[in-house]
């Protein structure tokens, strides 16, 4: 049962970073934190996603659909910010770090919504 509910959830993470290029972190941080601390589950997302969207991105870049000129400096900074948000991690309590993630996905959603 176990098996078949990972490969669900994974389809679904997977899918959803596929179509709206973000998500699948959304959808296994929650699944993986019946198992783990939440620092261990966003940790571990992070593993699980970025393969998933090396994948995502192939596929895009083979479509013609990346406009590498405008990734070029997100991905840049980007690194940078990934480096200082796993420093800034280990500071944070697993409360404080389960709330700024529902305040995200909560942007998000209201962002969506209105726009």
């Amino acid at each position: 049962m176990k098996k078949k509910l990972f490969s669900l959830w994974g389809t679904l993470a997977g899918f959803l970073n596929g179509m709206l290029g973000a998500g699948g972190g959304m959808v296994v941080v929650p699944i993986l934190k019946t198992r783990l601390s939440e620092k261990q589950a966003h940790a571990t997302s992070v593993a699980v996603i970025l393969p998933i969207c090396a994948v995502s991105a192939l596929f895009y870049l083979q479509q013609g659909a990346v406009s590498v000129y405008d990734a070029l400096p997100y991905l840049l900074w980007g690194l940078l910010g990934s480096a200082i948000g796993v420093v800034l991690m280990k500071k944070l309590s697993g409360n404080m770090l389960r709330k700024i993630f529902a305040l995200m996905m909560l942007w998000a959603g209201i962002r969506l919504i209105i726009r």
